[in-house]
């Protein structure tokens, strides 16, 4: 009788266990890839009326603060309590502070309202101003500060010029592993492409991102069409160029232009299957 909650878990259960362990492993610091403190309780340290417990490096530090928490006020606290443990770690510091911007949105960016879009901007802005040293934080701040105008104030020309300073002035700059903002992974899944097709890391680029919202939000023609030739020709293999495309293909202003793309972008291979269907339907192939 004893074995038989063995067997009800089956193969399904143990390789869920593997995965977590495997999960676990990969997100230790590469300074310390031991599981030694799982046998050591952590310190903690009081910060705002919460125990936050402190870790070995500031990776990990973080990596616990943007984990998931039943109370906000203690997923703010342990944010900030990043810069308390490790004030020098100015990346993990920085990271925390564009994370405790995005949470004035609050719980879900759909319902945010006007004076929670305006608490969001003042503190993307604090973040250029107290890290100015830091190119990865500011291009993430000065997309959300874009994101935030366009798309959810609706104040569309003061947007396209955040967007227009990260082509500018980012222009080699690349992403980490995770979107900049939700709704990329719902409209164009990261793992729905195969990395191997792409030329390194090229396709994963702020300035390619931004031309894109270029495309999506200016209402000059001169200016659409010329994000996209910049796309083309410094971004070929940026997968942002892919949905510019296609976006093109079916606008009426711009498809005559676009179709000429159209063979030579899916020729490269790197589409993933959705979006190659796609291409190929509204070039009218």
């Amino acid at each position: 009788m004893a074995e038989k909650p063995l067997k009800k878990l089956g193969s399904k259960a143990m390789l869920l266990l593997v995965v977590s362990m495997q999960i676990f492993i990969s997100s230790c610091s590469t300074e310390d890839s031991s599981l030694s403190y799982l046998d050591t309780k952590l310190a903690t340290v009081l910060f705002q009326d919460f125990e936050i417990p402190k870790f070995p490096t500031p990776s990990e530090q973080l990596n616990y603060a943007k984990s998931g928490f039943a109370d906000p006020k203690e997923k703010k606290a342990a944010l900030e309590a990043v810069a308390g443990i490790f004030p020098d770690a100015r990346l993990q510091c920085g990271q925390a502070a564009l994370t405790l911007a995005y949470l004035k949105l609050g719980f879900n960016y759909r319902f945010a309202d006007e004076g929670q879009c305006r608490q969001a901007v003042a503190a993307y802005q604090d973040v250029i101003i107290n890290f100015s040293d830091m190119p990865e934080v500011l291009v993430k701040a000065y997309w959300y500060l874009g994101w935030i105008h366009c798309d959810l104030l609706g104040q569309k020309q003061v947007g396209l010029e955040f967007y227009r300073h990260i082509v500018k002035t980012y222009s080699d700059l690349f992403l980490d592993i995770s979107s900049p903002v939700p709704w990329i992974s719902l409209v164009y899944p990261l793992n729905d492409i195969d990395d191997a097709k792409m030329d390194g890391e090229s396709r994963k680029t702020w300035a390619g991102l931004a031309l894109l919202e270029i495309i999506h939000h200016s209402k000059s023609t001169d200016e659409i069409w010329s994000a996209f030739e910049t796309l083309w020709l410094n971004y070929k293999r940026n997968y942002a160029t892919g949905l510019a495309l296609n976006h093109l293909l079916k606008d009426p202003s711009f498809k005559a232009k676009a179709v000429s793309y159209a063979k030579n972008f899916l020729e490269l291979n790197i589409a993933n299957a959705y979006l190659a269907k796609e291409i190929n339907k509204n070039a009218g192939g």
